[in-house]
């Protein structure tokens, strides 16, 4: 097994009366087996209805050097994770919920992939989820949103089974007061230069109590979380670039309402097919988008001379015109199968828009305005 030179290990402990022991009673076994210099840490994250702080007081009689960090007034939710990062003191800090849902036995795993790897942050992933199936698939659609949107560099944001060097964490400023701490996290560490590893990780069904959040609320607050999180970003020096999604999202409106409107002239003012309408409604919108793009979008990278921006567009007008071509064969079979009516036309048009969308930009950032 790999050491640490020193490492913190804290919980948030919230209505999770019935697995404190058990989680620091761990962190100072598994802890003790990485380092030689071992610091755990037990944060009280609210007013909790059960039992939780008193273990804590009950742990702290075991394990006389266990720190506490009451924040029975928190109102942040499970921001108060801001809280264990600003008391950790030792090289490397990690941190996992209190609800016992990771198991600790897994943390040299990270320890070796850091050892492997050189990484400042070591991420888990699960490669298995202990939730309900509307929790898994809420999950899983706000993360590949979160890591689309702010270009993670890590796949499963959402993984409270982290080790991070600590020098990185004391290069910045976490704000967020709500669930969306995790995504500003991820980001702020990249934007500072911290380098990534990712190791795949077990999550078990919970051995006591219920999640503080329903499904749908941890969604709504995650997404408006993120959303008020970008523009706390958007004053960052860098983000400029690291956000470009956002106003790829702008022109691409500006394309799509370009698109949409021809698309239903044609249908209204000609015989044209919908799928052949769908074709000739996007020649309008590529030039727009082109324009835009290389102006505002990736204006770090833009295109200034008139043969460079000739050989450009050709490039930029074979992705889109294969993506234009792949959204008139969904809109094709859509209409096939279900009729050429016009609800169902736009309908399938709108279903190839949004994945023509996400490949659109990918290709143009790494083909197009590639660095």
């Amino acid at each position: 097994m790999k050491k640490l030179t020193s490492l913190t290990i804290f919980f948030p402990f919230y209505n999770d009366e019935g697995t404190v022991l058990k989680q620091i009673e761990n962190a100072y076994r598994v802890g003790s087996s990485i380092t030689e210099n071992l610091e755990v840490i037990a944060i009280h994250g609210g007013n909790s209805k059960d039992n939780t702080f008193a273990e804590i007081l009950k742990a702290k009689s075991f394990f006389p050097n266990l720190k506490i960090v009451d924040k029975n007034d928190n109102k942040e939710g499970y921001a108060v994770i801001k809280y264990g990062f600003l008391d950790a003191s030792k090289d490397w800090v990690f941190y996992t919920d209190g609800d016992a849902q990771y198991t600790l036995d897994e943390l040299p795993l990270l320890v070796n992939k850091q050892s492997d790897t050189g990484a400042d942050v070591i991420n888990g992933y699960k490669t298995r989820r202990g939730d309900g199936f509307v929790r898994f698939f809420l999950g899983d659609m706000y993360a590949r949103f979160s890591r689309f949107i702010f270009e993670l560099p890590i796949r499963d944001t959402d993984c409270d089974f982290r080790l991070i060097r600590k020098s990185y964490l004391d290069k910045i400023e976490l704000v967020s007061t709500d669930s969306s701490i995790l995504g500003e996290l991820i980001k702020k560490l990249e934007l500072v230069g911290a380098k990534f590893a990712e190791v795949p990780v077990s999550h078990f069904d919970r051995e006591y109590g219920v999640s503080n959040y329903t499904p749908f609320d941890l969604f709504k607050e995650k997404l408006l979380g993120d959303l008020k999180l970008y523009f706390k970003l958007k004053k960052l020096e860098k983000l400029g670039s690291s956000l470009r999604i956002v106003k790829f999202s702008m022109v691409g409106f500006s394309s799509i309402a370009i698109q949409i409107g021809m698309f239903n002239l044609f249908l209204i003012s000609t015989n044209l097919s919908p799928a052949l309408a769908t074709i000739l409604a996007d020649q309008f919108a590529i030039v727009n988008s082109f324009i835009l793009n290389n102006r505002f979008t990736f204006k770090d990278r833009k295109f200034k001379k008139l043969t460079d921006k000739l050989k450009a567009f050709w490039k930029f007008y074979l992705i889109v015109m294969t993506t234009t071509l792949m959204q008139a064969g969904i809109v094709y079979l859509g209409t096939k199968y279900y009729g050429d009516g016009f609800l169902v036309s736009n309908l399938f048009f709108g279903l190839g828009l949004v994945i023509a969308f996400f490949i659109n930009y990918k290709s143009q950032k790494n083909l197009v305005w590639k660095k």
